[in-house]
This record gives C-alpha cells, sequence and structure tokens, in this order.
C-alpha cells in the first residue's frame, strides 16, 4: 500500500535498508547518472515485472510513478548494459553475503542449529543469455549461459541462502563440489544425481561429511546386505551396498533406499547417514524437491 502524504511505495521501502548498504560502496566514485542505488531499483523492478530485455527496462521509465520512485527521468537500454559490464559482481556478493549475516542473526543461529543440526540443500540453476552478447558464457549452439548454484540452510521456520557460485552453464555440477559441500561432521548435505561423484564420496566417508543424494539410473551398485523395512513403510527397501564398477569401485559402503516421490516415480538414495530412519532420510529428499522449486525462479533479463 501506498499512503496518501508520501511517494514511497511499499517495494521501495521493503528495500531500503539494501540502498543504504549500497551507498556505502565506492562503486559511484566516477559514475554521473546511473548509480549503485538506481541501477538496483531499475533491476529489481524487472525482475518482479518479468521484462524479457534491457528496452523493456529503459521503456519502463515513461511510467511517471515509477520514474519518480527511481528517481531516474530516463535512461537508455545502452547505459544499463555498459552498467551491466562495468559494475563489479563482488558489490552482489558482498550484499548477498550481508544480508544472510543479518537474517541468521535475527532468526538466532544458535536455535537453527539445536532444532535440525545443520542441514544444507544444495542445486544448480542454469540461467539463459544472448548467445551474439555474451559468447564467453558457452553453453550450446543457440544460446548461453551460467549457471547459479546456490546452497540453501534448512532451520524449522523454512530456508535461508547461504552461499552462492556462478559458473559457465557448461560445466558439470559436480565441478563446484568443493564450493558447496560444508565438510563438518555435523552437517547433511543434499543434493542432487548431478553432483554424484565416487572419489568425492570416498573422501567424505573417510572424514565423515554426511551427505544424502539421488543415485543415477545406470549406476552400478552391489548390495553387501539388506537392512529391515516395516511393511506399511513408503520405503520399498534400505540395503547397504558399495557403488561403482571394476575401476570407479568405492572404497567405503554407503547405503542405499528405494522409494517413491510424490508423483509416484521410482527414486534411489544414496547416502552414508546410518543414524537416521529409511523415512526420515526419504521426507528429507522429497522436502528438499519442494524447496527447490520454490526457490529457483528467475527471469530473462538479457535477451
Amino acid at each position: 500500500m501506498q499512503g496518501k502524504d508520501t511517494t514511497k511505495s511499499t517495494f521501495f521501502q521493503l528495500f531500503q535498508p539494501i540502498f543504504y548498504y549500497l551507498n556505502d560502496t565506492e562503486v559511484d566514485k566516477y559514475t554521473k547518472k546511473l548509480f549503485i542505488v538506481k541501477f538496483f531499483k531499475l533491476m529489481v523492478y524487472a525482475q518482479l515485472e518479468q521484462f524479457r530485455g534491457l528496452r523493456d527496462i529503459s521503456n519502463s521509465l515513461c511510467n511517471k510513478t515509477h520514474s519518480q520512485h527511481v528517481d531516474l527521468e530516463s535512461i537508455s537500454h545502452s547505459q544499463i548494459a555498459r552498467k551491466l559490464n562495468a559494475l563489479p559482481t563482488t558489490v552482489f556478493q558482498a550484499l548477498f553475503q550481508e544480508l544472510v549475516m543479518q537474517t541468521g542473526a535475527r532468526i538466532g543461529f544458535p536455535k537453527l542449529r539445536n532444532y535440525l543440526g545443520r542441514i544444507y540443500l544444495i542445486d544448480a540453476s542454469v540461467i539463459s543469455l544472448c548467445l551474439t552478447r555474451y559468447r564467453w558464457a558457452d553453453f550450446r549452439k543457440t544460446k548461453s549461459g551460467v549457471k547459479l548454484h546456490l546452497r540453501l540452510r534448512l532451520f524449522e521456520q523454512g530456508v535461508l541462502p547461504d552461499h552462492a557460485q556462478i559458473t559457465p552453464a557448461r560445466p558439470s555440477d559436480r565441478t563446484q563440489m568443493d564450493n558447496l559441500i560444508v565438510e563438518e561432521k555435523d552437517a547433511i548435505n543434499i543434493f542432487d544425481r548431478g553432483y554424484v561423484d565416487y572419489k568425492k564420496f570416498n573422501h567424505y566417508c573417510q572424514e565423515g561429511t554426511q551427505f544424502i543424494s539421488r543415485l543415477k539410473t545406470n549406476a552400478v551398485s552391489n548390495v553387501q546386505k539388506d537392512l529391515p523395512v516395516a511393511p506399511e513403510s513408503a520405503i520399498q527397501r534400505d540395503c547397504i551396498a558399495i557403488l561403482g564398477g571394476y575401476s570407479t569401485k568405492m572404497e567405503y559402503p554407503l547405503r542405499l533406499i528405494e522409494t517413491r516421490d510424490t508423483e509416484g516415480n521410482p527414486v534411489t538414495i544414496i547416502t552414508n547417514v546410518f543414524s537416521m530412519s529409511a523415512e526420515e532420510i526419504g521426507e528429507l529428499y522429497r522436502y528438499r524437491w519442494q524447496i527447490l522449486s520454490e526457490s529457483f525462479c528467475y527471469p530473462n533479463l538479457f535477451y
């Protein structure tokens, strides 16, 4: 809502703390018109409105009310493009870390840790880019792209972004495991089969790093021992298995759990977590899909 005696909309009041933080940076030292706060307002508004290109962002200033809130009468799409190219990404990386720290302080990290322990959800999402403009972001023959690798922390009130890594879209997800996996014994990392790496799994088992993932359909596994499963359980099989063939065989056994997703499709989960029941592990992995489907929602701003 917008008050009768103010021109400050709820949207810009919501982001006011971020504006204060951006004003403290030195990126506007040689800027004459498109200052960092104005640029940020434009880009956030463009994301909310699902604009498909820089021309749409430029044309949005024809709306006098929006122009007044941004404090910018006009700006060309080419000026926005130059700002995008010149602006250091470290500014927004620092902003992200600051917001995570402030949010965690308000929620109370000690409380989060005591309730669920340290559970991290890891996944990646591809953001498509224009091939002619972003040739460095090699992806496919018809388009470029970058990949956002995101680590979320799960707690009793929801999720909190914990770490983000942006890479070109073509390299596989598992190349970023060193940057995303929390290698501490009281943490559980939950990720998809794109991050499956038997050598890493051996290392995690050796160091006590806990993980839950999904097994690829073509994976080779050698069952060592079947564990008891309740007849009424949603779990179809719970066993101890060695993954890999002759040249890729793992040194450490993992727990292999067969269940079904929310649509009834078969899912095979692998984990080195033995302290939880198979039902709890299955629910954690299913819950991960619900959270990530709501978290990864990005418009195409760069066409």
